[in-house]
Order: C-alpha cells, then structure tokens, then sequence
C-alpha cells in the first residue's frame, strides 16, 4: 500500500481510538457540508484502508501479547534462575511442564441416569399411528 497522507494517518488514529468512521474524518480535518458527507468519507475510509489498519492492529497488537515461545522461554529463565525462591521456581516448572502436557488430568465419572420414556407403553401400531399424525 502507498504512503498514507497527513490526514489518512491522521483519520485512522482517530479511528484506532475508538471514534466512529465519520468522527474521525471530521477530527481528521477532511472537509465535508454536513453529517452524511463525513459519514461517506469515512466509510470510504473504512474501504480504502481496511489492509492498513489490518496491519497496523497487528503491528500494535504484537508486542503487547506474548507468543507460547515467549511464555515458555519466560518459565524456564525463572526456573533456572538461582536467585528465585523455591516457590517461584517450582511453579514455574510447573507451568512449563503443564504447558508441555506433562500432567494429564484424568476424570472418571460414575452414577446412573434414568429417563422416562413416555412411549415406552405403546405397541408399533400406536406408534406408527403418532408418526403418521404428526
């Protein structure tokens, strides 16, 4: 995608605030005669630079939300390191190895469930005779 201009970007920080398609355009500087003119800039907007929020959701989003590498990496850098206490070091391995699928939590159930069947009494002719009606 091009370079965005001045108000592009501008629009699409507002937009990324949280501000309504049109709100932006307004606040962005775009010119328009009256509500439904900043309504259709924005939606043209919304159209326009649809690839370039995309990307800059994920440019943004990326460093804030760690990956299961990072994760585990993290675990394993406090589970190793001497200067933890016990605890810490312990549940980190703990984590890591839950993580990794070491504990497999098995759970058995047991007991009976009895239903009523309200057909159970009928023959296959009273049967088929509610199929046919029905």
């Amino acid at each position: 995608m091009s370079k965005l201009t001045a108000k592009q970007q501008a629009w699409v920080d507002y937009y990324k605030q949280g501000k309504t398609a049109a709100e932006a355009a307004r606040l962005a500087g775009y010119k328009a005669r009256d509500d439904n003119g900043f309504q259709s800039i924005g939606s043209e907007n919304l159209r326009k630079l649809a690839v370039y929020i995309a990307e800059r959701d994920k440019i943004l989003e990326t460093p804030r939300i760690a990956d299961m590498e990072e994760i585990n990496a993290f675990w394993t850098n406090v589970m190793r390191d001497k200067g933890e206490e016990t605890k810490d070091r312990l549940k980190a391995s703990e984590l890591r190895a839950k993580a990794a699928g070491a504990f497999v939590q098995q759970i058995e159930h047991s007991g009976t469930l009895e239903v009523e069947n309200p057909l159970a009494g009928l023959t296959t002719e009273e049967l088929r005779k509610l199929a046919d009606d029905g």
